[in-house]
Formats: structure tokens, C-alpha cells, sequence
């Protein structure tokens, strides 16, 4: 070591270093500054490489960016949808996912997924065909917004969307409010149409009757040779489907 830096401290040898190779070069300080024009942040990375969909077969992420991106997506949930109606004028509609905070506090589902608007009541459930250009493609996703009754306006102002319903949604799972076996017509339907005619013609009620009892027991003897009726009753994934679907309206 040269004597002159013998008895400095790092810290002034590290200065006196510095001093001397810009007093031979003579450069300034300035030139020792990093170029940061090409820095990202995270959040630069995620934003050029974002999709708002991606196909778990086809988008496999081939760059550290595209990773970090798919990593930021699959974080997301993709029940419902956050909306900005700012421009709703001009049939401009901005939609994004929801984040882990906005589930956990019920935005979009049990308030109004309008990012502006924080009512609770008479919310409604509309399907949106939502149109975007993403990495100067245009594509299409068919999306479900909760809004309440003044944001649905604004969302249907320049064309009507489709109207999510409870129904619906428990119709697509196989189920409906009423049995989905038909009954099978019985000898009571008979009877009860014998007894409307009573008071018209008792012999022919009669008859019928009579015809009716010969009906019953040959349905009696035979009764036990049909193949038993499957239960209906749900399984536990069918009784979970049905429950989520009632709960994302």
C-alpha cells in the first residue's frame, strides 16, 4: 500500500482514490453516475407484459418477465370484475380483476364493482362481452360485473347487456327450484277426472272406477320387479357447486 494511504481511513482512502483517478482522467463526478434510462421497477415489468387472460396451454412464459407477469396474474381473481365508468359516454368501459384485499372486503360482490361507487343494495349481476387490444391483438373475453342500480345504467347506455339471474346460474350446474323428475301419471288423475264427471253419468263413472281398481293392482304386482328409482339426492361436490353458484351472483 502507498504510504500516503497508509494512515487514511476507508472511507478517506476510498475518497482519495476517487479524487486522484478523476484529477488524471479529467473527468468530473458526474461521469461516474449510472445510466438509469433502462431501469424497470417491478411494476414496469408487469405492466408490458400483462395479459388479461392467459391460456394455461398456450402462454407458457418463455422470459423472467413474462414469469413475473403469469406469477402477478395467477394471484387474481377471476369471479368478478372491477370497473371504471368514467367514460361510459362513450361506450368505454375499463376492467380489471380483482385483487386478494377487494375479495377479502366484498368490492365487486357485495358492493358495487364500480372502483368509484361503494353502495351495498339491490345489486344486479350483467355479462359484459368485454373488448380490448392487448400486445396489438384485439381479442374478446365474456366477463360478470355486480353493479347497483345507477352504475347499471351507466353500463348499459349506449347497448343493453345480458342480465345475470339466480336461475340461470343454477340451471347451468343441472339443477332448478322445481323436481327435475316428471311424475309419473298415476290412476289418482283417473279418479279425479271420474269424480268430475259424477254428477254427468254415474254409470260411467262406475266403469271407470272399476277399471281404475284393475289398474291399481296390476301396478301393486308388478312394482317390485321395476328397477329402483335412482336417488336423488346430491353429492357433496354437486351440493358445493350449487352453493357457489348461488353465492357469485
Amino acid at each position: 500500500m502507498f504510504s500516503a494511504y497508509a494512515y487514511l481511513s476507508a472511507y478517506d482512502r476510498h475518497k482519495k482514490l476517487i479524487n486522484d483517478y478523476l484529477l488524471l482522467k479529467g473527468e468530473t463526478v458526474t461521469s461516474l453516475k449510472r445510466d438509469t434510462s433502462r431501469d424497470k421497477r417491478d411494476y414496469d415489468v408487469i405492466k408490458e407484459n400483462h395479459k388479461f387472460l392467459w391460456d394455461e396451454d398456450e402462454d407458457q412464459p418463455s422470459t423472467w418477465e413474462a414469469r413475473l407477469a403469469k406469477k402477478y396474474y395467477d394471484k387474481l381473481f377471476k369471479e368478478y370484475c372491477i370497473c371504471d365508468l368514467t367514460y361510459y359516454k362513450y361506450n368505454k368501459v375499463a376492467l380489471r380483476w380483482r385483487t386478494e384485499k377487494e375479495v377479502i372486503v366484498g368490492k365487486g360482490q357485495f358492493e358495487c364493482g364500480n372502483k368509484k361507487c361503494t353502495l351495498k343494495e339491490d345489486l344486479r349481476s350483467w355479462e359484459v362481452n368485454f373488448g380490448y387490444i392487448e400486445h396489438g391483438e384485439k381479442k374478446n373475453a365474456l366477463i360478470t360485473l355486480r353493479l347497483c342500480p345507477e352504475c347499471s345504467m351507466k353500463l348499459n347506455y349506449r347497448s343493453q347487456k345480458r342480465e345475470v339471474k339466480r336461475n340461470k346460474a343454477l340451471k347451468r350446474l343441472g339443477s332448478h327450484p322445481k323436481s327435475d323428475i316428471e311424475k309419473p301419471s298415476t290412476s289418482d288423475d283417473t279418479s279425479n277426472n271420474t269424480r268430475i264427471k259424477e254428477n254427468e253419468d254415474l254409470s260411467t263413472a262406475e266403469n271407470v272406477d272399476n277399471t281404475v281398481d284393475e289398474e291399481l293392482k296390476v301396478e301393486k304386482s308388478n312394482i317390485w320387479k321395476e328397477k329402483p328409482v335412482e336417488s336423488i339426492e346430491r353429492s357433496r361436490e354437486e351440493e358445493f357447486e350449487e352453493y357457489l353458484a348461488d353465492l357469485f351472483m
